[in-house]
């Protein structure tokens, strides 16, 4: 009997031990800390445009290209320049988060370079306010005869083989909390796309949704720290800017608090991939570029 408790006991730890073990399972490498992915094999690819306090992401799955967000007008030559090295010729799905001209600004450029097959928003196509420029870019995209396609919260779309969730909050008047949010789910692996939620937002959306993921964008470019609730509920192991170190304190300290490591937009092209199992997180530096190391505070080499 003693023998068949103790067998059992050990069982249970052994469980116990493999559990948690599950439960930390390293996600998200820099470049070089482990294998490349081998030549044909499907993968998600995730391309952040090196902007100063505007968004666009390019991602590809499955030969199929999206837009998340759009940048500033005057971003366009980097945004068409990022396309070009990827040798996109098309855009499969424009995702626009909310309609400020910071994420949106775009659009009417790309529709004169590029077909464009879907447009894909949370906010009505007559919806103004300051800095929003929806219902001309909404002229532009059925003027080119784009569909534009109005989605809500808990949405869910397949992109290539990933998953892709819209996550909003629509009870609002400004555009940033309204933002909708991108979960994307590729085999083991995720990722949140933040776009501008701020603070009213975050604590809800954290209270109501899954937010797991194993690496995020830092909503509304950083300028602000994130509710604790919102940041252990993602509980990531990487995040990216689309700002600079300098615009950055508050949520750059909270980021060194936890100990998750970041990069900034402005040091280069951020490009992260994965199989669906691990993710690998490599950046380009523009000339001049500099990576900050974790909670040190010195330069990278």
């Amino acid at each position: 009997m003693k023998k068949t408790v103790a067998i059992l006991l050990l069982l249970v730890l052994c469980l116990a031990a493999f559990g948690g073990q599950a439960e930390n399972v390293k996600r998200v490498y820099r470049a070089g800390e482990k294998e490349d992915f081998a030549e044909g094999e499907p993968t998600f690819q995730l391309h952040v445009c090196p902007l100063l306090g505007a968004d666009c992401m390019i991602l590809q799955c499955g030969g199929f290209t999206m837009l998340c967000d759009m940048g500033k007008a005057n971003d366009y030559p980097v945004i068409k320049e990022q396309l070009e090295a990827l040798g996109v010729e098309r855009i499969d799905l424009a995702y626009n988060t909310h309609p400020h001209d910071d994420h949106l600004g775009c659009m009417i450029q790309i529709l004169q370079d590029y077909p464009v097959d879907l447009f894909m928003t949370v906010f009505p196509v007559d919806y103004t306010g300051p800095d929003v420029i929806q219902v001309k870019t909404v002229k532009a995209l059925q003027e080119a005869g784009v569909p534009v396609l109005i989605v809500h919260d808990g949405y869910t779309f397949p992109f290539g083989g990933a998953k892709m969730e819209v996550i909003c909050q629509t009870k609002y008047e400004n555009p940033n909390p309204m933002s909708a949010m991108l979960r994307v789910k590729y085999g083991d692996c995720s990722a949140l796309l933040c776009a501008d939620l701020i603070a009213s937002v975050q604590l809800y959306v954290a209270q109501t949704h899954d937010l797991k993921a194993d690496l995020f964008k830092f909503p509304h470019h950083g300028l602000n720290s994130v509710y604790r609730e919102f940041l252990e509920n993602i509980d990531p192991e990487y995040c990216f800017f689309t700002h600079s170190y300098y615009n950055t304190p508050e949520a750059r300290e909270q980021l060194e608090q936890y100990g998750i490591p970041h990069d900034f937009a402005t040091w280069g092209p951020i490009h992260l991939e994965t199989n669906g199992q691990y993710w690998l997180v490599d950046q380009e530096l523009n000339e001049g570029g500099q990576r900050m190391a974790v909670k040190t505070g010195r330069i990278a080499e």
